[in-house]
C-alpha cells in the first residue's frame, strides 16, 4: 500500500510540475506534448533499415572534397579541454547525462570539426545544444578558420530549470562573439532565422529525435543550403525522417557514421554541387 501512495504522489507531483512549466511557455510546452506523442508512435512502427558506411570518416571528406587522410589539426586538444572543463564544474559527462539526454560524441565532434575546417562556412546553424560540446567544437572552429558565426536553438528541458542553466557552460567566453543562442523551439525559431540568414552553409541537427521534428528541420534548411553544404544528424536512428528524405533524393551523398561507443548513428549530407 506505501507503494501504491508512493507512485501517486510522485505522479501528482509530475502533473503539478508539468502544468506549470506548460502554463510558463504555453506554446513550448504544447510541442514540447506533441513531440513525445509523435515519439510514442513512432515507436510502434518497424525502424529503417539503416547501415552504417565503411570508412564513413574518409567518405564525409570525399564528399566534402577534402583530402585524406586528414589529421584534424587539433581537434582532440579542444575535445579534451571541452571535457576537462565540464569535469572542473563536477558535471558528469556521457549518455544520458544531461537529464536523461545525451552529451556530443567524439565522433560527431570529429565530424563537426572537419566539416567546418574543410567547408569553411560563414554561416553554421545548429539545433540542440545541452552543455555545448559539439557548440564548442564547432566555435573553436571557426576561429581557427578566423571567420564564420554560428546560430544555435535550444529548448532545455522543461521541468528542470537547473539544466537549463547548465545550456552552453563548455563555450568559454572568448568563443561567444561567434555565437548567437536562441532559447525555443526550432519549430518557433528555425524558420525566422532561416529566413534572416537567407543561407545555411552546414547545419547540425541534435534537438529532439522525433520524425515529426527532423522532418520539419530538414524541410527548412534544405532549400537554403547551398551546392556543396553540408548537414550532419545525430541520433539518426531514433526514427525514419533522414531514410526518407535521402529516399526522394537518391543523388544526394550520404555517409551513415557509428558514434564513438557505437550506441548510436550519425548522417552526414552533402548537397550535390550540380
Amino acid at each position: 500500500m506505501t507503494g501504491t501512495v508512493t507512485r501517486l504522489l510522485s505522479r501528482v507531483r509530475y502533473v503539478r510540475r508539468a502544468s506549470l512549466a506548460v502554463a510558463a511557455q504555453p506554446y513550448e510546452g504544447m510541442e514540447r506534448s506533441l513531440e513525445r506523442i509523435a515519439e510514442l508512435r513512432e515507436s510502434r512502427r518497424d525502424p529503417w533499415p539503416y547501415r552504417a558506411t565503411e570508412a564513413c570518416e574518409e567518405r564525409l571528406h570525399t564528399m566534402l572534397g577534402a583530402p585524406w587522410p586528414c589529421d584534424r589539426d587539433g581537434f582532440e586538444e579542444v575535445w579534451s579541454a571541452a571535457l576537462g572543463d565540464l569535469e572542473a564544474r563536477g558535471l558528469r559527462v556521457g549518455r544520458g547525462a544531461f537529464g536523461g539526454w545525451d552529451d556530443g560524441d567524439p565522433r560527431l565532434g570529429r565530424l563537426a570539426w572537419c566539416a567546418v575546417r574543410h567547408l569553411r562556412p560563414r554561416r553554421i546553424v545548429e539545433t540542440g545544444v545541452a552543455r555545448g560540446l559539439t557548440t564548442r567544437v564547432l566555435l573553436e572552429a571557426l576561429d581557427r578558420n578566423g571567420g564564420g558565426r554560428l546560430w544555435s536553438i535550444d529548448l532545455p528541458p522543461l521541468l528542470d530549470s537547473d539544466l537549463a542553466e547548465e545550456t552552453g557552460v563548455a563555450v568559454p567566453d572568448r568563443l561567444r562573439d561567434r555565437w548567437t543562442l536562441l532559447r525555443g523551439s526550432s519549430r518557433r525559431l528555425l524558420p525566422g532565422l532561416v529566413e534572416s540568414l537567407g543561407r545555411v552553409d552546414l547545419f547540425l541537427h541534435d534537438s529532439m529525435h522525433t520524425a515529426r521534428n527532423l522532418r520539419f528541420e530538414l524541410e527548412q534548411v534544405w532549400p537554403a543550403l547551398p551546392p556543396g553544404g553540408a548537414m550532419l544528424i545525430d541520433d539518426v536512428e531514433r526514427n525514419a525522417a533522414t531514410g526518407r528524405f535521402m529516399q526522394t533524393r537518391p543523388n544526394v551523398p550520404a555517409a551513415i557514421c557509428s558514434a564513438e561507443d557505437g550506441e548510436v548513428l550519425i548522417a552526414a549530407l552533402v548537397k550535390p554541387r550540380r
